[in-house]
């Protein structure tokens, strides 16, 4: 019996002793906590907003600088709100943040910043920014009225050709009425107005049209040119002469009395625009040959004559083959605007050649028929019908207004 209890005690006397050394290797790790692998670093400062930067901003495009106090350094941590619709900086310092402003628009958009480990918002600052573009024509809702070309007169108003309904006045505050009805053609190829406020009208055929001052039925035909002739592109010169190409191996030169000559030009032209450029007259095209396009320019002389075609700009070296430029344009300070079919359709060329997209984030990916310059500093395109990957339409084909914080060239002729 007494052998029995000496080793029973001696074997409690050692788990026990086990049993402490294993408490004395355990760590209390305490209980999880609801805050695990949230930053602990201070509360920083409340950032604060002292100023916008420049004054007038354009939706989608201007790049904006916001100055004030207590941002972060590192643009990820700094959170821009416009109207509760967050924008990262693109740089950043503790007292200025650089942004593009994003397509929101309004005469008081609410502007605020946060800051991570900072508690509270910044103040707010209301700012204006301008819609840079929208829709202008009231009559496009569904298939059947189709702007298909565009001219403008000096009044700043919109003159749409439309598919089967005929030609449309729209004005700056985008009022249509029916300035001249359907004839037997679909829709008129480029519209230009002339002396007298005459509106000369082409559609692929050998003959051009007028419609009368003041709008009204076209007149049968103003001149008639040999069979072979397809005359798609209409653009007056300072010396009121009327140039005329298209599917043809020269470009024709119209002057009031209905004579005319031919200068050789074998490429297919798609758009025309007459520009100015250092004293110089040029009339610019938009030259196709096979897959590639360029821009060609020729100098008019004081006869109205065509001197050597020089290539202006290799569109098809920057963005490729296969691409077709269906408008020209300019500013007044020679910056070249060109509509095409590509998804990004709309390009401007300044006069050092570079060239990017026109408003990447705010144009709709969907190809541009033409250009025209109204008043102001308004550029308008017509985009074309949007459908979706099966053909189902979804967006209107549409006259829009796009802002260019700069006036147009002029044209000539009215």
């Amino acid at each position: 019996m007494k052998k029995f209890l000496y080793n029973y005690l001696f074997i409690s006397i050692i788990a026990t002793g086990l049993f402490l050394i294993s408490l004395t290797g355990c760590t209390d790790k305490g209980d999880p906590s609801l805050f695990q692998g949230v930053p602990t670093s201070p509360i920083g400062a409340t950032p604060s907003i002292t100023s916008i930067s420049p004054s007038t901003a354009l939706a989608g495009y201007t790049q904006l600088i916001i100055t004030g106090q207590n941002f972060s350094a590192n643009p990820a941590e700094d959170l821009i709100y416009f109207n509760g619709n967050m924008v990262t900086a693109t740089s950043a310092t503790p007292t200025q943040l650089v942004l593009t402003a994003p397509n929101v628009y309004g005469d008081s958009v609410k502007i605020n910043v946060a800051v991570l480990n900072s508690e509270q918002f910044s103040n707010s600052i209301y700012f204006a920014i301008k819609q840079t573009a929208k829709d202008f024509y009231p009559g496009v809702k569904d298939q059947t009225d189709i702007p298909m070309s565009m001219v403008s007169d000096n009044a700043g108003n919109i003159y749409s050709s439309n598919n089967a309904l005929g030609v449309y006045q729209i004005t700056p505050d985008s009022v249509s009425t029916l300035y001249s009805p359907k004839g037997g053609e679909t829709f008129w190829t480029s519209m230009r107005f002339g002396p007298g406020g005459v509106m000369y009208c082409a559609r692929g055929l050998q003959a051009l049209f007028t419609i009368p001052a003041g709008g009204g039925v076209k007149n049968s035909t103003w001149v008639v040119l040999p069979s072979t002739a397809k005359l798609n592109q209409l653009e007056f010169d300072p010396l009121g002469n009327l140039w005329a190409a298209g599917k043809n191996s020269v470009i024709y030169r119209i002057k009031q009395d209905k004579s005319y000559v031919t200068f050789p030009f074998t490429a297919n032209v798609t758009a025309m625009r007459v520009f100015v450029d250092g004293g110089t007259t040029y009339l610019y095209v938009a030259a196709q040959q096979d897959s590639l396009t360029t821009i060609q320019r020729m100098p008019i002389d004081a006869s109205g004559n065509l001197g050597t075609a020089t290539t202006y700009f290799d569109f098809s070296k920057s963005y490729g083959a296969n691409w077709v430029v269906n408008g020209i344009d300019f500013a007044a300070d020679g910056e070249m605007f060109l509509a095409t079919n590509m998804p990004q359709p709309l390009i401007y060329v300044n006069t050092d050649k570079s060239t990017g997209a026109l408003y990447p984030s705010v144009i709709q990916n969907s190809p541009a028929l033409g250009l025209i310059w109204g008043s102001g500093n308004y550029l308008y395109y017509i985009r074309r019908q949007i459908n979706d990957a099966t053909g189902v339409f979804l967006i209107p084909q549409s006259i829009v207004k796009l802002d260019i914080l700069k006036p147009g060239a002029p044209y000539y002729g009215q």
